[in-house]
């Protein structure tokens, strides 16, 4: 590992058992009067890197229960008396006093959990350790943060012995190449995707850094600036690597969170449709794979597979499924954003026009059919849509656009099917091979949406199929998570 001067450090620990070598070296290192401040979420890593480091020093092995409860545990080591502390459950300095917590901090190794309720009373001479999750598996990042030099020369050999299985975050040289280093880091709510999201703030200012590492950042990139070109808003791309974007920061004002009554509601999604009529006034990007009847009908077959367990109905609905397909919905070569809904909208105040709504999500993105991402707002599977909305949407798109009503809402309907038989199919996957049991609580809502639009004449010939389908009911929803690996 590269040491740098300055006096914090992020590091990957990409497994548990990173985080328990990181502990033995660093606690190899300590003496009494050093104090590490463990901070971080609950579930982050705080307990499991305080055990590793105290079972480590202790000369005869030993349980090393939580100290929630206990507020401290006490251990003699062979470096001297250590202190193990949580204050979770303490509301003032007093009985942090009362504790006796800052004679220990004079001549014990002492590490305190939920640091924050020390307030004034920490040492200055503490080491900061701060613990994140990173997405849905066991990767845990870490900031050590320090002022006093004296921790200069420990923390290098610390880095040095720990460096097998410890690894520098790849995101620490993109981030200082990027200008961002000193940047601090706060991970943001993920999709259904493997994507990670962080907003980075330094100052008055913040960006938001992408991990994208089994998609395409760079072709998110391309799309980000050929929607700019447009006078669209999507984030302007500050920094590029790998795997890796730093973004221009929208925002929070996502219209699911600004749509609180039906008239904002209305006002908010007429405003996307403004910007899907300015999007599909030019054509896709070239190279880009096109929504094609035969790749459409195809993406329905995780319904079967994994929703309905009806592998030998597939062939028959793919069959079905096709020529109402070509018929009403091939493709006429605008970019389908695929998901365009209010999740992944936002509101811009200081911007006019099309340019008002920033779009969010669109490395997925076809040529295909304009009625698509239309489908994708009005028919959310993750929130209810006022009828009065969708039918304002309809007609403010059809009006500005001067495209063929009949024609239009039935390629509406159509498409809204096909996109919800896939995310039944997708969701259900989710559930029962990734164990994303919280994607169950959609399914209702997306066969709502089924069956609604499944009345237009057009899907008369899917009826049959659709029919055949189990509903998620209270019963069916039991079974499909009775199969998830979490259970």
């Amino acid at each position: 590992m590269t040491v740098q001067d300055t006096r914090n450090r992020r590091l990957t620990l990409p497994t548990p058992d990173a985080t328990e070598a990181l502990a033995r070296v660093l606690g190899a290192r300590l003496r009494p009067g050093d104090v590490l401040l463990l901070s971080g979420g609950i579930g982050a890593g705080k307990t499991h890197f305080a055990r590793a480091l105290v079972q480590s020093l202790l000369e005869t092995p030993e349980d090393v229960p939580s100290p929630t409860f206990t507020l401290v545990q006490e251990y003699d080591t062979r470096s001297g008396p250590l202190w193990h502390a949580d204050l979770y459950r303490l509301t003032g300095p007093q009985e942090i006093v009362e504790l006796g917590l800052l004679d220990a901090f004079e001549d014990a190794i002492c590490l305190v959990e939920w640091p924050d309720r020390l307030q004034n009373l920490a040492p200055a001479s503490a080491l900061h350790l701060t613990f994140r999750t990173v997405g849905d598996d066991d990767t845990r990042t870490l900031t050590i943060g320090w002022s006093d030099p004296e921790w200069d020369e420990r923390l290098k050999t610390a880095w040095a012995g720990a460096q097998t299985e410890a690894r520098e975050n790849p995101v620490d040289h993109f981030l200082e190449e990027a200008g961002w280093g000193d940047a601090t880091v706060h991970p943001m709510a993920g999709d259904a995707s493997s994507r990670h999201y962080a907003r980075l703030t330094r100052g008055d200012e913040t960006a938001i850094l992408m991990q994208d590492p089994h998609g395409d950042a760079a072709l998110f990139a391309r799309l980000a600036r050929h929607l700019n070109s447009l006078g669209l808003s999507a984030p302007k791309v500050l920094a590029e690597t790998s795997g890796m974007l730093l973004l221009e920061d929208l925002g929070d004002g996502l219209i699911a969170t600004l749509a609180r009554d039906a008239e904002a509601e209305t006002s908010l999604y007429l405003a996307a449709v403004r910007a899907l009529v300015r999007l599909h006034g030019y054509p896709a990007p070239d190279s880009l794979p096109v929504a094609t009847p035969e790749h459409l009908a195809g993406a329905i077959d995780l319904t079967f597979t994994h929703y309905a367990q009806m592998a030998d109905l597939l062939a028959e609905a793919t069959d079905t499924f096709l020529p109402i397909l070509r018929e009403y919905a091939a493709p006429e070569g605008v970019l389908v954003l695929r998901d365009f809904h209010a999740e992944n909208l936002l509101m811009l105040p200081g911007r006019s026009g099309a340019a008002r709504v920033g779009l969010l999500d669109f490395q997925d993105a076809l040529a295909g059919h304009p009625a698509y991402d239309l489908a994708s707002l009005c028919r959310d599977v993750r929130r209810d849509v006022q009828p009065a909305t969708e039918a304002a949407c309809l007609n403010a798109y059809i009006d500005a656009t001067g495209t063929d009503p009949q024609a239009f809402r039935a390629a509406y309907a159509v498409l809204g099917v096909q996109r919800n038989l896939r995310i039944l199919g997708v969701f259900a996957r989710l559930a029962v091979t990734q164990g994303k049991t919280r994607y169950l609580d959609f399914l209702p809502r997306c066969w709502s949406h089924i069956q609604i639009q499944s009345l237009h004449p057009a899907l008369e010939p899917m009826r049959p199929i659709i029919a055949k389908l189990p509903a998620p009911n209270a019963a069916f929803l039991q079974e499909l998570l009775a199969r998830c690996p979490t259970q």
